[in-house]
């Protein structure tokens, strides 16, 4: 903080505060250098010498990744896109189109789903899902919600797209199921988007905008995602402009959310994305900043109850890699429930058997990584994905950061 104090900060609650540097903490006292033991107690950064705090957090990664209320269900109906952004790491293959055979299995399975589970989401992705909307995903959705009326369970569909395919029609037929968060895809302001979405006689960035526009008008939630990078991040600061004329109630249907592009993780956007942040709060639209809570709110793909299903009845446990080279968990013709959760409980004893882990000092903020981050790992007992203090310590100053930049802003 300066030459005078320090941040204690506690990785398992994610709580810090400020002390005198090289304070003495007596723990006989009520308060030793303005400091409150009794605050210190409830940030858990001093605790009983009987509390395990390792075995506490275990418990409540165990008991989130666990939770059983609801299955997530993401569908590629496609890997094809109509689009060609220098990011992405699928290969869109013209014949990666789900056939009617691994369709109708796919349908046995979200009845096999149903008879486990009280509710269902089918996260539409791909590829471009909405290539496919009115063959895949829209019977999809129709013969879900028949399924649940009839068995007494719900069920919520969502979409990740790049916008471009909407349009009234699509709009009309969404808005008589429950669909919720579509999220769209921008690549910074108009003139760094285009350059990425390249589309024929369209200006693609306006056209998405007025997508995005069409579905919060139709009482739609969305969820705006920035593709950032250190070349686009300040252009980005020009999309809060083109959402200023929506009124209140529609502002309320969208989020933002700013994610830097993984090929440019090593430059540092930090400040970039939380003046963006600022510009939409500045018209009245809340962002979204998602970081994932690794022992909380984590991401889908680290919880038991969910799945990936492919084009092509391969079934996967995440959607950040090239479905055309990894190696899937399941199929559609096999035991699918079963090699799940062989798959999964492998990937559990990895995580917690590495010894690395085990004495790191900010494991409840890593976990081992996610699931892309253990398989990438294969082979390896011992590995470590913020190997040095270094990068631990950039981890902490990132997370204090932001806490503090949230109270600021009054985003909770």
């Amino acid at each position: 903080m300066s030459e005078h104090t320090d941040i204690v900060f506690n990785a398992l609650s994610e709580q810090s505060i400020i002390i005198h540097k090289n304070a003495t903490i007596p723990l006989n006292t009520e308060d030793a250098d303005d400091i409150k033991i009794d605050t210190l107690k409830s940030f858990g950064i001093i605790c009983d010498d009987n509390k395990d705090e390792l075995t506490q957090a275990t418990e409540i990664f165990l008991k989130t990744i666990e939770d059983k209320s609801n299955f997530r269900l993401t569908i590629n109906p496609t890997l094809q896109c109509n689009f060609r952004c220098w990011y992405c790491y699928e290969q869109h293959n013209a014949a990666s189109v789900m056939n009617d055979e691994v369709f109708e299995k796919l349908k046995q399975f979200i009845a096999d789903i149903m008879d486990r589970y009280q509710s269902i989401e089918l996260a539409f992705f791909g590829g471009e899902p909405l290539m496919e909307f009115d063959s895949i995903v829209l019977p999809l959705i129709e013969y879900t919600k028949d399924l649940c009326l009839k068995r007494g369970k719900t069920y919520l569909a969502t979409f990740t797209t790049n916008g471009f395919l909407i349009n009234p029609d699509i709009i009309k037929k969404l808005s008589i199921y429950d669909v919720g968060t579509s999220q769209i895809t921008l690549d910074g302001g108009p003139d760094y988007h285009n350059k990425t979405r390249k589309a024929v006689n369209f200006d693609s960035f306006q056209r998405i905008v007025d997508n995005i526009k069409l579905l919060v008008k139709a009482g739609l939630q969305v969820l705006i995602r920035i593709n950032a990078t250190k070349e686009n991040i300040h252009s980005a600061l020009e999309i809060p402009h083109y959402f200023k004329d929506l009124n209140p109630q529609e502002k309320e249907r969208i989020n933002v959310s700013v994610q830097q592009v993984w090929q440019d993780i090593e430059n540092n956007i930090f400040d970039g994305k939380w003046d963006i942040y600022e510009a939409f709060l500045n018209i009245g639209i809340r962002p979204w900043p998602i970081s994932f809570d690794a022992l909380r709110s984590i991401c889908y793909a680290d919880r038991r109850h969910s799945a990936v299903v492919n084009y092509d009845g391969r079934i996967f446990k995440c959607t950040a890699i090239d479905f055309n080279i990894k190696k899937e968990d399941s199929t559609l013709d096999h035991n699918i429930f079963a090699s799940l959760d062989d798959a999964f409980e492998k990937r559990l004893v990895k995580r917690f058997s590495n010894p690395n882990c085990k004495k790191c000092r900010i494991l409840p903020l890593c976990v081992g990584g996610c699931s892309k981050n253990i398989d990438q790992a294969s082979g390896q007992e011992e590995y470590c994905l913020h190997s040095t203090d270094e990068d631990k310590d950039k981890m902490v100053r990132r997370i204090i950061s932001e806490q503090l930049i949230l109270k600021k802003l009054e985003i909770s």
